[in-house]
């Protein structure tokens, strides 16, 4: 492959379409990763806190009095206490339940990013264009906030 093959107009349309949509994959992938390690800490925690919890409210009340039964219940209750294997499978469910959660919001770009990369002729620069369109909504809507109704900060 010469140097000057790489520069006809149709292959630049083809490394721009494939860039483009490259770019929107890693976008999106970034995204879903950085919500999905926020949800596994979040999730874990939340999760951990409630089994302890659990715990801590079984050893306040005995069906009959006993002194070994409540040794016992507060032994289940420190062993669960200084667990921390439910955090890491909780981590794991909460990482993929955030990255699920991601690329069904970002379900768009996705999909038109897959597009540009793996369709062929048209249905590449479609989705080339379609990515380029919902970049331009998305800045204007999302970052720059035309179009994007406030209730917590009305004009009027």
């Amino acid at each position: 492959m010469s140097i000057g093959s790489v520069f006809n107009k149709g292959n630049i349309v083809k490394y721009l379409t494939k860039g483009t949509g490259i770019a929107a994959l890693g976008i999106v992938a970034y995204d879903a990763h950085i919500i999905g390690k926020l949800q596994s800490d979040s999730y874990s925690k939340r999760k951990d806190a409630d089994a302890c919890m659990d715990t801590y409210s079984n050893t306040q009340y005995l069906s009959s009095p006993s002194t070994t039964t409540a040794s016992a219940k507060d032994f289940v209750n420190k062993v669960e206490m200084d667990s921390n294997i439910r955090h890491f499978f909780n981590s794991a469910i909460g990482y993929f339940r955030g990255v699920g959660q991601m690329l069904v919001n970002d379900v768009v770009p996705f999909g038109l990013g897959l597009g540009a990369v793996f369709g062929k002729n048209w249905v590449g620069k479609g989705s080339a264009i379609g990515l380029g369109a919902y970049a331009v909504l998305k800045v204007f809507k999302d970052v720059l906030g035309f179009g994007h109704y406030n209730d917590l900060n009305r004009k009027y």
